[in-house]
């Protein structure tokens, strides 16, 4: 009987140090969100379509988190809708719906970011637009296409965050409704999403940056589209994408690259106004079966994004 009571003695540390993947990857998140000096954060881990772990550090799990330019899925996803009822085609033009623009800025290449459309000078009007009600897609895209010299490529992959705020307009002008009042009935409610809405300080923005939602919404909606039987994840080669190279595409608001015979999403966020709005987020799903959403009040380096998918995929792959 001692003999066995020491057996068993010695196999308790090894027991306790045994993780599962929901424990590594929230270990992961926390000595990543303490390595990036964020206040607060959450993290959603869902596996198979089904939640697993949702965890707050510093805010309750469940409150909406600034989602940056993981809420370009919203518009993206509001666009196919359109698409599949058969009120446009990937070829409708900006400037059959919104009657301004040059020919060939198509829906397809809005999705994509493969317009030619630059700079984005959304970025030096985004302190502007901060805490203010009214939608800006409509200025943006005035700015945007009235542009008498653009800087890009047509047909090349560019992210340019004017692209979305295009998106919005048309879906606005073409619906006869607010873009996030159309988009709520034609994606968020069909998702079963409960804490989506535009933030109150981003929601001006709400086409290319400006939607909230609790990390977990996030994460249901990610597998209501990008699921292998979602929206998109059933059929992804039917949708826009743009080859970025190493053998990723940007697809519908997500980054996608298939692996071991399925499909991996994923896309960052950030919203950086040092002193007044420092918001970041992660969102990424592998073959449809491990996802993970995160968000933060940070505003980090690409390096240390880098880390943080490095972190999460070793919490899973390891």
């Amino acid at each position: 009987m001692i003999r066995v009571l020491a057996c068993i003695a010695l196999l308790l540390p090894v027991a306790a140090m045994a993780q599962s993947v929901p424990d590594r990857l929230e270990t992961a998140f926390r000595v990543w969100i303490n390595e990036a000096g964020a206040t607060s954060g959450a993290i959603a881990i869902w596996r198979a379509g089904q939640p697993q772990r949702e965890v707050g550090i510093g805010i309750e799990s469940g409150a909406p988190m600034e989602l940056a330019s993981l809420g370009k899925v919203v518009t993206a996803l509001c666009a196919a809708h359109l698409i599949e009822t058969g009120v446009w085609t990937k070829q409708t033009s900006a400037r059959a719906v919104l009657r301004q623009g040059p020919d060939g800025i198509t829906v397809e290449a809005l999705i994509t970011h493969t317009t030619g459309l630059a700079p984005d000078q959304t970025q030096a009007m985004m302190g502007i637009w901060l805490d203010t009600e009214d939608d800006r897609a409509g200025e943006a895209t005035k700015t945007a296409l009235s542009r008498v010299t653009q800087n890009g490529t047509p047909g090349q992959y560019a992210y340019n965050n004017e692209n979305y705020a295009i998106l919005g307009a048309m879906i606005a002008a073409e619906t006869g409704r607010p873009y996030a009042d159309f988009c709520a009935g034609a994606v968020l409610t069909p998702a079963g999403l409960t804490t989506a809405s535009p933030s109150p300080r981003t929601g001006a923005m709400a086409a290319w940056g400006g939607w909230q939602m609790s990390v977990g919404d996030y994460a249901r909606l990610m597998h209501w589209a990008f699921g292998p039987g979602g929206k998109i994840g059933r059929a992804p080669g039917r949708w826009p994408s743009a080859d970025m190279g190493g053998g990723a595409f940007y697809g519908m608001g997500m980054t996608q690259r298939e692996f071991r015979g399925a499909m991996n999403y994923w896309h960052f966020g950030a919203l950086c106004l040092p002193g007044r709005l420092e918001a970041g987020s992660y969102a990424v799903s592998w073959m449809g079966d491990w996802s993970v959403v995160v968000a933060y009040d940070a505003c980090v380096d690409w390096d240390a994004m880098v880390r943080l998918d490095g972190a999460l995929a070793g919490a899973v792959f390891q």
